[in-house]
């Protein structure tokens, strides 16, 4: 009864982490890219990225010899490295004037190469060469508006979890739950509710950069499980969320990693 409390808990509190980091918006095959880049102390340039898959479209907005508008693309994909590395061609764009009576397609020429490093979930490193200039700039994930996750979601947690006390909670599961989050500014409150009327309710300060979110604090569950947790990757659409998850029990000793994913029903 331990072992299955232990991990509805977990549970819970993943969907909580989840309900409170929102959909991350993860690809299959790495942490997802898409969002407005930038440096911070770098104001008038930035970057957008579109991520499918192992491939980016990258549109880099900067100004030329002459201080005006120049567009920069980069057509990259992921390469075999110890983090996660995009590289390809870098085009420059030239094309006519908008308020044309007609608009011909724009002149691409390649001018050089494009290579993006994630150095972490909302960082990275952006190095590029353009006609022999090269050019390299520590980047991070612009922030317009906090997500709101305020309401209630169906759940689904995919855990594995180590060094439990108990040897049976050691392993990997799939569990089900709902999550009931209620957001204000920075604080969010996570209550997590199984069938057997078990539940686990987790308090944290939630962060964000771009697209993606993170939670962090403590949670508590009715049979007496207690310990820390940190969700990240956290990103959600209309009625979506999806999230990654890190926990630390203080009083079982397990350490658990985990996805989460979730819907409002309708």
């Amino acid at each position: 009864m331990q072992t299955i409390r232990y991990l509805r808990g977990l549970v819970a509190l993943v969907a909580v982490v989840f309900g409170v980091i929102g959909t991350a918006g993860a690809t299959s095959a790495n942490t997802d890219l898409s969002d407005i880049w930038f440096n911070p102390n770098e104001s008038g340039w930035g970057m957008q990225m579109v991520n499918t898959g192992t491939f980016v479209f990258a549109t880099v907005y900067v100004f030329g010899t002459d201080r005006k508008p120049t567009w920069m693309t980069g057509q990259l994909r992921k390469t075999v490295a110890a983090q996660t590395t995009y590289s390809g061609p870098l085009f420059v764009t030239n094309g006519p004037w908008f308020g044309g009576p007609a608009i011909p397609p724009a002149v691409n020429r390649e001018a050089g190469t494009m290579t993006f490093v994630l150095t972490s979930v909302s960082t990275g490193q952006l190095s590029y060469s353009v006609d022999g200039v090269p050019v390299s700039k520590a980047v991070q994930r612009q922030t317009l508006t906090f997500d709101n996750y305020n309401g209630e979601y169906v759940a689904t947690l995919t855990q594995t979890s180590a060094g439990c006390s108990f040897p049976g909670d050691n392993g990997s599961f799939t569990s089900g739950l709902t999550v009931k989050i209620a957001q204000s500014g920075q604080s969010m409150t996570v209550d997590t509710k199984y069938a057997d009327g078990s539940s686990c309710s987790f308090n944290g300060t939630y962060s964000q950069l771009g697209r993606m979110g993170q939670n962090s604090g403590s949670y508590a569950c009715t049979w007496g499980e207690v310990g820390t947790m940190t969700f990240f990757e956290m990103n959600n659409v209309p009625y979506m969320f999806t999230a990654r998850m890190q926990a630390s029990s203080s009083n079982n000793g397990c350490n658990t990693e985990a996805e989460l994913s979730g819907v409002i029903p309708r």
